[in-house]
């Protein structure tokens, strides 16, 4: 009777080692998508194909975002999961990924991600609090926290992958306190914020408070 325990074991194990090994080719945690994709965008070289995908056609909450190689869709990841909005902000050179999360009506955040190997990209940086002490240290007539409607979020990145274009902005429910769409620049290479536009972008295409020119 002991024997026979010791096989069936044996072969329980068995079974759960040859499993573990048929679902090696998913890079992330889980099970493939098994939801309404909402919308499908590619890596800025094409070597990733980023997919959203959502619990039903008309729902606009609790969504999934997967990675998937354009070489082999079978190899997969899932990036992030949300539970309003979401969307992905590749560097140039794939490197690094900037997730905007719109986390409620009153909150937008941006999450930094860099990339571990393949199609795994870890979070390394939450750019929220760098952003908003540097709008204050830049603006002495707020005191922080100064809106309960506050967001940060990643618009562009410089060619060269290392710095990151984030926008701030607020207002106040209770009040008239706002702050206009302001802008600063994440150097990836110091990890602080900056307003040394012009080494980074041409100064024809954006003034220092980060507003378009001409365009």
């Amino acid at each position: 009777m002991i024997r026979l325990s010791i096989l069936f074991v044996s072969a329980v194990t068995i079974f759960v080692m040859l499993n573990a090994i048929g679902t090696g080719q998913c890079f992330g945690e889980g099970s493939p998508p098994k939801k309404h994709l909402l919308k499908e965008d590619s890596s800025p070289e094409g070597k990733i194909i980023v997919r959203h995908y959502v619990d039903s056609e008309d729902s606009s909450h609790s969504g999934d975002i997967w990675l998937y190689s354009a070489k082999d869709p079978s190899q997969k990841a899932l990036l992030f999961s949300y539970e309003r909005d979401a969307d992905v902000l590749f560097s140039p050179d794939e490197k690094w990924l900037v997730i905007n999360y719109r986390v409620r009506a009153d909150e937008s955040d941006a999450l930094l991600f860099k990339r571990v190997n393949g199609l795994k990209y870890k979070e390394t940086t939450f750019l929220n609090p760098l952003a908003w002490r540097f709008f204050k240290n830049k603006h002495k007539q707020y005191t922080l926290p100064a809106f309960n409607n506050n967001y940060v979020e990643a618009v562009q990145w410089s060619s060269d992958s290392k710095s990151l274009m984030v926008q701030v902005y607020g207002h106040d429910n209770n009040s008239p306190a706002a702050s206009e769409p302001w802008y600063c620049l994440y150097d990836l290479t110091t990890g602080k914020m900056t307003l040394d536009f012009n080494r980074v972008f041409n100064r024809d295409t954006f003034h220092p408070n980060g507003r378009t020119k001409g365009r």
